[in-house]
């Protein structure tokens, strides 16, 4: 025969879980409210956005995002494709492509994130994953496409450039350091679960009118 205080201390428990549950929930709400306020309004930073003519990147348009995945898949071997669509709609300025001969080869992917601070309101860029096909690597695709992307986020007004790159990523480490980005900490299961990744940054100097 079960007892009272066993009575007890499983009505307690139940309501302990349900409670854990319902912030748990409310959390995940207030963020994901945080999440689309934050997207509306950097989407609006980038509306009437200057591109850089010449070179081989372009914006991405609706045909090219299912070739963008493909990439993303090989590089990241991961089966969500994450924010891509809604960056690709929203974003789709700062969503950049590398075609040759008509193939995509190469993708960089931002969004835009406003911060008050007490300077004022800032402009600060993440690139969301940025990846190049297999068979054309090492051929300087990844540095044009940051080269292209970083020169119009300087035109545009964006402050500072963020990004999150795995530790063991040699390669994307040394290019990144290369174009003046610098490591300020380290974080845990940003870019994998179970890996250590470097938070990187670039500041963006004004650019001349």
């Amino acid at each position: 025969m079960t007892s009272l205080s066993e009575v007890v201390r499983g009505s307690w428990d139940k309501g302990l879980n349900a409670m854990k549950y319902a912030v748990s929930k409310g959390t995940f709400l207030v963020k994901l409210q945080w999440r689309t306020a934050s997207d509306f309004l950097g989407s609006m930073m980038v509306r009437n956005w200057d591109k850089v003519p010449g070179g081989y990147a372009t914006t991405i348009d609706p045909v090219a995002l299912p070739e963008v995945l493909r990439i993303y898949h090989d590089f990241c071997d991961v089966a969500s494709d994450g924010f891509f669509d809604r960056y690709s709609r929203i974003f789709r300025q700062v969503f950049y492509v590398a075609k040759f001969n008509a193939e995509i080869v190469g993708y960089s992917t931002y969004y835009v994130k406003p911060s008050l601070t007490l300077c004022g309101l800032r402009k600060r860029a993440v690139l969301y994953s940025m990846a190049v096909d297999a068979e054309h690597r090492r051929q300087g695709i990844g540095k044009h496409l940051l080269t292209v992307s970083i020169l119009e986020m300087q035109i545009n007004g964006i402050d500072e450039i963020v990004l999150y790159v795995s530790k063991k990523n040699i390669p994307a480490l040394s290019l990144y350091t290369k174009l003046g980005f610098v490591a300020i900490g380290e974080l845990p299961d940003i870019c994998k679960e179970g890996e250590s990744c470097y938070e990187m940054r670039l500041g963006l100097p004004a650019a001349l009118a």
